[in-house]
């Protein structure tokens, strides 16, 4: 954290305890910070896209190895709620921004302090938007955004519980009961790291709180 401080200090020219006047680089002026910040912002959308895209294939092709068992008498049950476990993952990355899970608590700990309403909106309309139309949950507040993410909560804790108890009466692959809520963990996981990381935000910081020193 410490490294990172000292690179955007060098970067924006802001002097600390440890540099001399014949050191510091050239500092940048205020248009070539907005294009640097614009620049980083973008790449930033770019990386967290290709990862949520990556997320949702892992999520569906998950569902493949409950294919074979969906038709056995013992175990239909359980693959069709792991399917529909599975899918709801997937759903749920097409619907929120990459950096939002739909579970208010966890969402509540990836944002950022927030010092007025506008400033609030102001950063969440620059992050990444959702892969189809404009988002349910947090963005439009539909039910399915809403409810969706605890039920999917809900259903993963019951497929573990569910896949143990029925483990030693039905023929099941290792990871039956648990694969689904794996899957939704690194969603979860994965969605706390992109939403920490905002170049826009934590460049702005030191570029106006600078300005206004």
């Amino acid at each position: 954290m410490d490294q990172t401080t000292s690179r955007l200090r060098k970067t924006f020219h802001y002097p600390d305890d440890n540099d001399s006047d014949d050191s510091l680089p050239e500092a940048l002026d205020e248009e070539e910070q907005d294009t640097l910040i614009r620049t980083l912002q973008q790449q930033n959308q770019t990386r967290n896209k290709q990862y949520t895209i990556a997320l949702l294939s892992i999520s569906l092709l998950s569902t493949l190895p409950y294919l074979a068992t969906l038709f056995q008498r013992t175990t239909a049950l359980l693959s069709i709620l792991s399917i529909t476990s599975l899918l709801s993952t997937a759903y749920l990355l097409s619907i929120f921004p990459a950096e939002t899970t739909g579970l208010q608590i966890l969402d509540d700990l990836i944002a950022p302090p927030q010092k007025n309403l506008k400033a609030y909106q102001n950063y969440h309309s620059t992050r990444t938007p959702p892969l189809l139309g404009n988002g349910l949950g947090a963005g439009g507040g539909g039910p399915i955004g809403e409810l969706l993410p605890l039920l999917n909560l809900g259903l993963c804790t019951v497929l573990v519980i569910a896949g143990r108890v029925l483990r030693a009466r039905a023929e099941m692959w290792n990871g039956f009961g648990w694969l689904p809520g794996f899957v939704y963990a690194v969603v979860l996981i994965a969605k706390a790291v992109m939403g920490s990381v905002d170049p826009e935000k934590e460049l702005g910081e030191l570029r106006y709180g600078f300005k206004g020193a």
